[in-house]
């Protein structure tokens, strides 16, 4: 019987002592980061039978408890996710705020209307030399300022490429110290809980830069850690890794993807969630629409000024050429189109209506008898070579399809991604400057054909007259003589009459009439008139806005953007914050609780320690009666 007492306090004392050093243990880490309680989970031992009865052995420790749920804790890697997820594209979004109202930014509008002062200047004196090269002096400030802004975006495109590599290494590493975790695990016994709240802090971490989801082994021994949409980061005692691998088509826009073993596996951006969701969406999003906003001042900007130069005299009494390079020459043409290095297509992207550019990128695919184009928006439109069996109009672009892609091949069409810096002046000689408008007053056109002369030959006056069924056109002298008998309408190329060269689109009406005078005139300003009427006319967005409109539209895009990211990080921090109250008020310590149990242990240490101390006296006892 005393050695049954003497076991039954023995197993006491044993139990209250790993419940006082869990308490201490509990103490300790208090402030530990990531650190879940524990508690000694106590149990009665198995009783023994004397005489037809019950007795009672004591108590053993069963098992040593880690306060925590699964629930709560998916709960904070979710809002963890979400809320970094905020707070990167909040930062990103206040860089492109800072950049948009830089003092580099802000000189575009400065420039622009500096332009079209020296333009009004020498409208006042338009055989002045002196205004005419300050006119291309401001010109090529408004070069410039495009071409360092643009500049200036792309270098912060290499900053996220670079914050983006840093943030892949640094999830690869949190792999490796997870899968260093789990092999752990898997070669001691468990209970792990300390292993486990190193395991929840390695996790936690990755939310930041990724959506995690966590599912054991098969046999349950380890876990599988997945990251965006279902791909397997860690497997069990097996990690694997991100790297980035070149775009396609576009190999310089690298993309994300998973290497498992020697199989590599691309990842969508827009599933993986988190910090790293937010970087690419900044590098692929966000400052290639500044890109394309800014490209699609500087191409209308260039087309508009270089249309009116066509339509007017110079001081030599030539059709003025053109102040910028033409955003339709072959090579920008076909810089607008992304291909694979490979690829053997050939397509060219013409600007037709820059008031009906939207900018943005726009992906072609070749199905075997149609051409799919998805837009900016998503809106995926099905296109026939409708112009010469070899091209399509879209949105204010003309597709050239010279050598077409092969079937299913992808090509990426950027209208006006580098316009800002492809911005360069044409010319820099100031007696190019057309000043001198060569339509005369006298036209009557009600419909929305264009007149453009390309060269002045000998015949300096002449009118171009409509049909009445509006499908022929005749070209007559001054006088009205006959210059050019009826011709189909429209002309399907430029027309040479007595060595003067002209074209008209489509679009006149019936007895519609075009009025030339190639004579220059002393001190005529008609086409100044003109280029001045630019920097008020709605010449973008179909009609709605001004090429300086352009520019204070991005402005406020984006400061809309940051005050909508603003109060989604404030909503995701204040969800973080319920989260991670749910979790401490679970796993968290409370010191107060603690020292309580630290007393109640130490007593039941104590009395079990007397429990002991009776079995010895008793012990000694019968021992004396011998």
């Amino acid at each position: 019987m005393a050695s049954d007492l003497l076991n039954l306090g023995t197993q006491s004392v044993l139990t209250a002592q790993r419940q006082l050093g869990t308490t201490g243990h509990n103490i300790s880490n208090a402030n530990t980061e990531g650190y879940s309680r524990q508690s000694v989970i106590q149990g009665t031992s198995d009783p023994r039978m004397y005489g037809g009865q019950t007795y009672g052995m004591g108590v053993h420790v069963e098992n040593v408890r880690r306060s925590w749920d699964q629930f709560a804790v998916k709960e904070l890697n979710m809002a963890t996710t979400q809320m970094h997820s905020r707070e990167e594209n909040l930062t990103n979004l206040d860089v492109m705020s800072g950049m948009l109202s830089s003092q580099a930014s802000k000189k575009i509008p400065e420039t622009l209307n500096d332009w079209f002062s020296s333009v009004k200047t020498l409208a006042d004196t338009p055989n002045d030399v002196g205004a005419r090269k300050v006119v291309l002096e401001k010109a090529n400030l408004v070069r410039q300022t495009m071409n360092n802004f643009h500049e200036t975006i792309r270098q912060q495109s290499d900053t996220a490429n670079d914050k983006l590599n840093m943030g892949i290494e640094r999830v690869n590493q949190l792999a490796m110290e997870i899968r260093d975790v789990h092999r752990l695990m898997m070669r001691t016994p468990g209970p792990h809980n300390d292993l486990m709240d190193n395991h929840e802090k390695l996790i936690r971490e990755l939310s930041q830069y990724t959506k995690v989801t966590i599912t054991p082994t098969q046999h349950e021994d380890g876990f599988n850690v997945h990251i965006g949409n279902g791909h397997t980061l860690v497997a069990g005692s097996e990690a694997s890794q991100l790297k980035m691998i070149e775009g396609s088509p576009d190999v310089h826009q690298r993309r994300l993807a998973m290497v498992e073993g020697r199989a590599i596996k691309p990842i969508h951006s827009t599933e993986i969630g988190g910090k790293l969701e937010s970087m690419f969406k900044f590098r692929d999003e966000e400052l290639p629409y500044i890109h394309d906003e800014l490209g699609r001042l500087a191409t209308t900007f260039a087309f508009e000024v270089n249309k009116l130069q066509n339509q007017g005299l110079d001081l030599d009494g030539q059709v003025g050429a053109n102040i910028f390079v033409d955003v339709n020459s072959d090579h920008l043409a076909t810089s607008r189109v992304v291909k694979e290095g490979a690829s053997q297509a050939d397509v060219a992207v013409f600007i037709a209506n820059p008031d009906k550019i939207i900018g943005g990128e726009y992906s072609l695919k070749f199905d075997g008898s149609q051409y799919l184009v998805t837009k900016p928006d998503g809106q995926v439109d099905k296109m026939d070579l409708n112009i010469d069996g070899r091209a399509f109009y879209l949105d204010g672009m003309v597709i050239d399809m010279r050598n077409p892609p092969q079937v299913g091949e992808k090509l990426l069409i950027r209208p006006t991604r580098n316009g800002a810096a492809q911005l360069q002046m044409a010319t820099s000689d100031p007696r190019t400057l057309a000043t001198h408008s060569f339509e005369a007053s006298t036209t009557e056109a009600q419909g929305s054909a264009r007149f453009t002369i390309h060269s002045a030959g000998q015949l300096r006056e002449f009118e171009i007259i409509i049909s009445p069924t509006g499908q022929e056109f005749a070209v007559t002298d001054k006088s009205g003589n006959v210059l050019l008998t009826p011709q189909p309408y429209p002309p399907l190329e430029p027309v040479t009459v007595l060595g003067t060269t002209f074209e008209l689109s489509q679009g006149a009406l019936a007895n519609d009439k075009f009025t030339a005078n190639l004579n220059p005139s002393e001190g005529d300003n008609g086409n100044l008139r003109k280029l001045l009427e630019l920097q008020n006319g709605k010449v973008a967005n179909q009609g709605e806005s001004t090429l300086i409109e352009l520019y204070h539209n991005l402005n406020t895009d984006v400061a809309l953007k940051t005050s909508t990211a603003t109060r989604l990080q404030e909503v995701a921090k204040l969800e973080h914050e319920a989260a991670q109250s749910r979790v401490a008020s679970i796993s968290g310590v409370n010191l107060d609780e603690e020292a309580a149990n630290m007393m109640k242990f130490q007593q039941a240490y104590m009395a079990s320690s007397r429990v002991m101390q009776a079995a010895n006296e008793t012990f000694d006892a019968i021992l004396a009666l011998r």
